[in-house]
């Protein structure tokens, strides 16, 4: 094993943190009185709360304690950091990107503050190692401590689409390896903030923050992620970081302690070992959630499979789905991907109407036709009666933007360097152009990463798009307006669909069609999915 002991303390950056800030006063002696100052502290705004707790901790953090007083002290301030967190959360979670100013300093502030708790515990690290007396009775807690707080960071980072940066994981990584080393890491622990937790100590706690990364948390909603969390406080001592390869069938995680990824899932034992690397087989974390999957089939409810009371059938088998394919399901590349650049284009579907008619959208007649005062002053301009009044304003406002990366018939994973004019999120009509033709897709992954980089996963739906101008059917004698609709074909076994805007869906709708030649009735039979700003719905024609 490699000597452990130049990642005893790891180095932390708080990128919130201006050089030039003064050093606030500490306000508390000790562990006691910082638990006094907490219950003193009545501000309710978010902000002053924050510049307060932040300022004790970087107070803390210069000040001479002992390092069982230093931890105690991170203890009491932990409680509080992750309200605080919560709070910051409200701001920045799952905000499209690129965010605003407000929810890009929300989530540095919460960045900010778990760097500042975790600069306590590394702060106690040398002393472990040194074998200081005080720490010893509680040396598992205080890893367990540390690994919780990269964990959260890990958290922190996929709630605000970031991809975690490579110090992230060489801390916890170092975490871990100092565990080991000092013999602790299977040694339980107790911990309030980690609520329906079983068996938590340094290795559940270490192999919960891996899977988290694992699952890829800028490629999932705020509440997946949430929900990921919590089950791991129930699963993540399913998988233990071996020293050794042992026998399987099944896939294998790596995690190697030396490098700056969480793992990686491998079909088969790797021939080349180093010392550094860690082998976790998630066969019995795969039979749960497996296990789940067939019995919501047959009718148990999440909360009889302790997956809730507050999630819904349909929620907990998407994430149990995905949570199989990241945990379980080495990636497989497609067979077809290129590398190639592509032209997106986003703005919901009366921006996908445009992108792929070739004309806008007007509720007043979809069909773009004039009034006869409008016609005539045209023809007097010798121009045709056809005009799209709007298209000018249209390439503008949606412009195509190039975005580079591996392609397929499926989908894409790109990346963009420059500015975006668009703020993407998860579940995004998108439309995607390359050098041969026009389809329609949906954000599958939205990522910020270091240096300053968007990247971006894309599905595209089979069929070829054609735009279709529909009117519902109107009940009494209301009117109802037009709205633009893209219609997919389908093939190669998938029915035709129909993307319309949101909150369209009614089982049993009607939709009539405005365009030229005989009129269709599309009735509305079931809701294929519901994104961000459209709905994808099966149809029957009459």
């Amino acid at each position: 094993m490699h000597d452990p002991a130049p990642s005893a303390k790891p180095v932390t950056a708080d990128p919130a943190l201006p050089a030039a800030d003064a050093l606030p006063a500490l306000a508390f002696a000790d562990a006691d009185g910082a638990a006094r100052w907490v219950k003193s502290l009545l501000v309710t705004s978010v902000t002053p709360l924050y510049d307060a707790v932040r300022g004790q901790l970087r107070a803390v953090t210069a000040a001479d304690f002992s390092p069982r007083e230093r931890a105690t002290i991170a203890e009491v301030l932990r409680e509080q950091v992750a309200h605080l967190h919560t709070e910051l959360a409200r701001r920045y979670a799952g905000k499209p990107q690129p965010a605003v100013e407000r929810e890009t300093d929300a989530a540095e502030q919460a960045i900010s503050l778990w760097h500042g708790l975790w600069d306590q515990y590394s702060a106690c690290l040398k002393p472990l190692l040194e074998g200081d007396a005080e720490l010893q009775g509680v040396k598992a807690k205080l890893l367990q401590r540390g690994l919780y707080v990269g964990k959260q960071l890990v958290i922190v980072y996929g709630l605000a689409r970031r991809v975690p940066p490579p110090t992230l994981w060489q801390e916890l990584h170092a975490y871990y390896r100092l565990a080991e080393l000092l013999d602790c890491a299977v040694t339980a622990v107790s911990d309030d903030l980690m609520s329906h937790a079983v068996g938590i100590s340094c290795y559940s706690t270490y192999a919960h923050a891996i899977l988290i990364g694992m699952a890829d948390p800028c490629g999932m909603s705020v509440r997946q992620i949430e929900l990921t969390d919590r089950w791991l406080g129930q699963w993540a001592r399913k998988m233990f970081p071996y020293t050794q390869q042992r026998e399987t069938e099944g896939p294998v995680l790596v995690m190697d302690l030396d490098s700056s990824v969480p793992g990686w899932l491998a079909a088969a034992s790797p021939a080349s070992v180093t010392p550094s690397m860690r082998f976790g087989y998630p066969g019995k974390l795969a039979t749960s959630v497996r296990g789940r999957l067939k019995r919501l089939a047959s009718g148990a409810t999440p909360a009889e499979l302790q997956l809730g009371h507050d999630t819904s059938l349909e929620t907990s088998q998407t994430l149990l789905t995905r949570l199989d394919e990241h945990w379980y399901e080495p990636p497989a590349p497609a067979e077809d991907a290129v590398h190639d650049t592509l032209e997106l284009c986003a703005g919901g579907v009366q921006v996908a109407y445009f992108r792929v008619g070739g004309r806008t959208f007007d509720r007043q007649d979809p069909l773009g036709r004039l009034s006869f005062q409008g016609a005539q002053h045209l023809q007097t301009l010798g121009a045709l009666t056809d005009y799209d009044r709007y298209k000018e304003d249209a390439e503008k406002n949606w412009p195509w933007e190039a975005w580079q990366g591996e392609c397929s018939a499926r989908g894409a994973h790109l990346a963009r360097r420059e500015d975006t004019r668009y703020r993407w999120f998860l579940d995004q009509l998108v439309v995607i152009r390359d050098h041969e033709r026009t389809r329609v897709g949906y954000v599958t992954r939205v990522a910020v990463g270091m240096p300053f980089e968007f990247s971006l996963s894309l599905v595209a739906w089979l069929g070829t798009p054609r735009t279709l101008a529909v009117r519902p059917s109107s009940v009494a004698f209301s009117e109802e307006l037009p709205m633009p609709a893209v219609l997919l074909a389908g093939g190669a076994g998938v029915p035709a669909s129909l993307v319309v805007p949101p909150r369209t869906f009614n089982p049993g709708r009607v939709l009539r069609s405005m365009d030229a030649g005989p009129e269709r009735k599309l009735r509305l039979t079931k809701l294929l999915q519901r994104g961000g700003d459209f709905e994808r719905v099966a149809f029957e024609e009459s």
